[in-house]
């Protein structure tokens, strides 16, 4: 049983009923991200897992990324020196945690180009070595192996979960109520996503998508949490539906596993060479296309995390002088 990444506000300044809780700004977030978020749902409800979901995904994230960034710059909120902990730090915490999944699903790629390498070289020895002399069963290329997921999986995804019981409200005033609305928001989504794909790309783990926290949300981040839930629901579908039998349930990868068993047992022929020689090659699409929104996410966190230091660094000088 996995555990509940759903965190909850237990203030009553946040409850359903607080009507005027945050500024137009965070609410402007709540809503952008709430409708990418559907827009992946909807993806992910006609299609199987893929590689092209998984950028999806990504571009979500740099998107959110972004706006985050716009809106605490705005904010122009003051920033703690001390032990208490505010929007500065869990901003700094969310993209640290970001930055940890972008190296994993690095990992995770340079996995699929060696898988991809493997691929090549038998799609070589098999157009030129004569039809029937080379068996398929030889190429142990179908299982594309995911070993560092056990590695990985312990230390990253439990940190990562203790990112859930460290979102709190701080202040009184309505930007400072937005800003906290607008981190428990980008926490909980990059949560979310990024474990869903470090289950389809790394190591499969059980994650508890609870919908307890949604009632006790703000109206803001509602649809967020409800489109978030859903899109669980919808992978732990997909997930349950593919053939994990060989260490991936990204459907790139199920096509090319199946064009390698078309061949095995038979003469090889020329067009069953062809479509492994096709199917190899829109994985290795999927991957060029993925690891392209990996590095632009990677990106756009640095990015933003310079600006934050910045502006960190120029609070401390001030209260220096």
């Amino acid at each position: 049983m996995g555990r509940s990444v759903m965190p909850c506000f237990r203030r009553r300044s946040f409850l359903a009923d607080d009507a005027d809780a945050v500024d137009d700004d965070s609410s402007a977030f709540c809503a952008s991200l709430a409708d990418g978020l559907r827009r992946l749902e909807e993806s992910l409800a006609k299609d199987s897992i893929s590689l092209k979901w998984s950028a999806e995904v990504m571009s979500l994230l740099k998107k959110m990324q972004a706006e985050l960034l716009a809106v605490v710059k705005k904010s122009k909120l003051p920033i703690t020196y001390g032990a208490e902990e505010d929007w500065f730090d869990q901003y700094m915490q969310e993209t640290a945690a970001l930055l940890d999944f972008c190296n994993m699903f690095k990992s995770a790629i340079s996995g699929f180009n060696r898988y991809c390498m493997i691929v090549d070289l038998a799609i070589q020895i098999l157009t030129k070595d004569a039809p029937g002399l080379i068996d398929i069963g030889e190429f142990e290329f179908e299982r594309l192996e995911r070993a560092t997921g056990k590695v990985l999986d312990a230390k990253a995804v439990r940190e990562t979960l203790g990112l859930a019981d460290t979102i709190t409200e701080w202040g009184n005033k309505k930007d400072e109520k937005g800003i906290a609305v607008v981190m428990l928001a980008a926490k909980t989504t990059m949560l979310v996503m990024s474990l869903l794909l470090f289950s389809a790309l790394v190591s499969p783990i059980s994650i508890d998508v609870g919908g307890a926290g949604i009632n006790c949300s703000p109206p803001e981040l509602k649809p967020c949490l409800e489109a978030l839930l859903s899109i669980s629901d919808k992978f732990r579908e997909r997930f349950q539906e593919a053939d994990t039998e060989f260490g991936s349930v990204l459907f790139e990868h199920k096509v090319m596993v199946e064009a390698a068993r078309e061949l095995k047992g038979q003469a090889v022929e020329a067009a069953g060479v062809e479509r492994l020689k096709a199917s190899s090659a829109e994985l290795k699409r999927g991957v060029e296309v993925f690891e392209a929104m990996v590095d632009e996410v990677f990106g756009e966190v640095v990015r933003g995390r310079n600006e934050m230091l910045g502006v960190f660094r120029d609070g401390a000088l001030g209260l220096g002088s």
